[in-house]
């Protein structure tokens, strides 16, 4: 995380952040984004590097939530964009990607426990199906295999080590964002290229379901909320007018048919500013979405677009306890972003005044 001073001092600071957490942290709408919690066997072998922490630590981190902050839900957090709901002294929203299954009996006791109501954002695709993820197939095929090393089909190939689980959690780490890159269809045919050489059958299916399915969503309303997550976790930046429009609009029918509630939120795939366009706010704003929820690690105003609003969200994935999470919403100018974030957008414009007379005098 940053430098690597970053946790370390969370740590040193925790009661100074406690009792600056209502008081000095800027009074604007706070959301938080999980995709996993548990521990690696919890999880399995198919999990992904997605977990933001293990079960006792969102615990640890609900409870300073609920005793430092003011947590809302999905209704509330959009009165409160709206304006038509003065904001608390730190409102806190806490969100989950992708709808895991499993997840949910992890998380039902802690949200219950504390008051939090949460919204869970489903891709409306795999919603009760055994489908694994692309990411999740990934680091199964790296987990599982038998294989020593293996020649990763990269550009140019590697000659990736998998002797010890450092190796291949690096090589997990290495492949991600290059499968994540690719267009769909590339995607299967570089996971079936891992999957023949590192020696395993098709990852595709898992023996039950992966997300949530709908008769347990509708039991699930009693503690938490849903929003849409698209049909089938695209980068809506590649995508076509065609296929924008009906990967927000059907998900969201979709889940206001399934769950016979609201459904006025949306959160963006992948969720970078290279993840979605104007178009994508656009549409969400004509098919009656209220917010389109990023992923920039941003405590930035909201920006509103017609009736819709623009809201970023803070990654937790390096935010490895209730020190750190609590540094990230008390002293957002110091951790959000991350230090080494800030030093690249400081020194890069020095090295783009360089660059010129490097290439002359190459």
């Amino acid at each position: 995380m940053g430098l690597g001073l970053q946790p370390r001092l969370a740590r040193a600071i925790f009661p100074l952040s406690c009792a600056a957490a209502r008081t000095l942290a800027p009074r604007q709408l706070a959301v938080l984004t999980y995709h996993r919690i548990g521990t690696p066997a919890e999880l399995g072998p198919a999990a992904s590097v997605l977990a933001e922490c293990t079960t006792e630590t969102f615990a640890e981190q609900m409870r300073w939530l609920r005793e430092h902050a003011d947590p809302v839900d999905v209704a509330t957090a959009v009165a409160i964009l709206d304006r038509r709901q003065p904001p608390p002294r730190r409102p806190v929203l806490v969100t989950f990607d992708d709808g895991y299954r499993d997840d949910l009996a992890r998380m039902r006791p802690v949200c219950e426990r504390f008051g939090i109501r949460p919204v869970i954002y489903l891709p409306t695709g795999f919603v009760g199906t055994r489908r694994r993820f692309w990411w999740d197939r990934v680091a199964m095929c790296i987990k599982l295999t038998a294989r020593s090393s293996f020649r990763a089909p990269l550009e140019p190939e590697q000659l990736l080590p998998l002797g010890s689980p450092a190796e291949r959690e690096a090589a997990t780490e290495l492949l991600l964002p290059h499968v994540e890159h690719l267009a769909p269809g590339a995607q299967e045919e570089l996971i079936a290229v891992l999957e023949e050489r590192l020696g395993l059958g098709c990852t595709a299916l898992a023996d039950e379901p992966v997300v949530v399915g709908w008769e347990e969503a509708r039991a699930a309303l009693a503690w938490c909320d849903f929003g849409a997550h698209t049909i089938t976790h695209p980068r809506l930046s590649t995508l076509a007018p065609e296929a924008l429009r009906r990967e927000i609009a059907e998900s969201k029918a979709e889940i206001e048919r399934e769950l016979g509630a609201p459904c006025e939120t949306f959160a963006v795939p992948y969720g970078g500013a290279i993840d979605y366009t104007e178009e994508a706010v656009r549409v969400a704003d004509e098919v009656g979405l209220r917010v389109v929820f990023s992923l920039e690690d941003s405590l930035r105003t909201p920006r509103a677009s017609g009736r819709c609003w623009q809201v970023d969200r803070l990654t937790l994935n390096e935010v490895q306890d209730a020190p750190g999470l609590a540094a990230k919403l008390t002293w957002p100018k110091v951790f959000v972003p991350k230090w080494t974030q800030i030093l690249r957008a400081r020194l890069e414009p020095a090295l783009r005044a360089l660059r010129p007379s490097a290439e002359g005098a190459a």
